[in-house]
């Protein structure tokens, strides 16, 4: 298989399968446990990489959601405790809900094995969301690793993302809108009046091709027959994820 077929076979899968982890009982659980709750158990969670730094700086990292929304979150996750201890609730959660979800799959020390290779050969630039989860520490259980690998091929991929959106021109809410509905606008915490999406999806269409091509680069790190299997991988995790 080659860079640019792993990065198309995989990219979508691993985008989506956040929805599946965040909204896991294991994840809420751990957070709960850890004295987190409300926003902070998404903006803490997954920001909490940053450390003790000020909202502007998680802001920043989140890129297409509204400030209001991420600053409101952040205050929040530091009422509740440290940053620190959300994304290490969370990345224990993760771990939880990789082994009762996927854990039975064969070959999750090699998917793991592969995800470090990769992460490992892609560095960080002006990627902080990506740079924190990579830096966390991988966890021995396969599954375990195998989700938390997961979660950091996301942030890679997002940042990427968020290069290639800067790069053809197109703002936050002109992002989201132009390939989802307003209804997920406003999940990121937008509200209307929301642009017309039509003239901006060939943008978001330049945009994912870019953020494509980068991922291929990084799939680079391993060999062709590691890479089919890790394509494989990825989505057998993706099937018992959405069963």
């Amino acid at each position: 298989m080659t860079p640019e077929e792993t990065a198309a076979a995989t990219g979508m899968p691993i985008a989506t399968m956040g929805r599946s982890y965040f909204a896991a009982d294991a994840v809420g659980q751990a957070l709960g446990e850890a004295g987190f709750s409300g926003i902070a158990r998404y903006i803490g969670a997954r920001g909490g990489v940053l450390g003790d730094v000020a909202s502007d700086v998680a802001v920043s990292g989140f890129a297409l959601f509204h400030p209001a929304m991420i600053e409101a979150g952040w205050n929040q996750t530091n009422e509740q405790g440290s940053p620190a201890d959300a994304a290490a609730a969370f990345a224990a959660g993760i771990g939880k809900w990789a082994a009762d979800t996927f854990g039975h799959l064969d070959g999750l020390g090699d998917f793991a094995a592969a995800a470090r290779a990769v992460i490992g050969a892609a560095e960080p630039m002006s990627q902080a969301l990506y740079a924190g989860w990579r830096a966390m520490p991988m966890p021995d259980d396969p599954a375990a690793a195998a989700g938390l690998a997961i979660q950091v091929l996301r942030e890679l991929r997002f940042g990427f993302h968020v290069h290639g959106l800067s790069a053809v021109g197109l703002a936050p809410v002109e992002a989201i809108i132009a390939q989802a509905n307003p209804q997920h606008a406003q999940f990121f915490g937008w509200s209307e009046p929301f642009p017309d999406p039509e003239p901006l999806k060939d943008k978001h269409r330049q945009a994912e091709e870019i953020t494509s091509a980068r991922m291929a680069e990084v799939y680079e790190a391993i060999d062709a027959e590691q890479r089919a299997q890790f394509a494989a991988t990825v989505n057998a995790i993706a099937e018992n994820t959405n069963s």
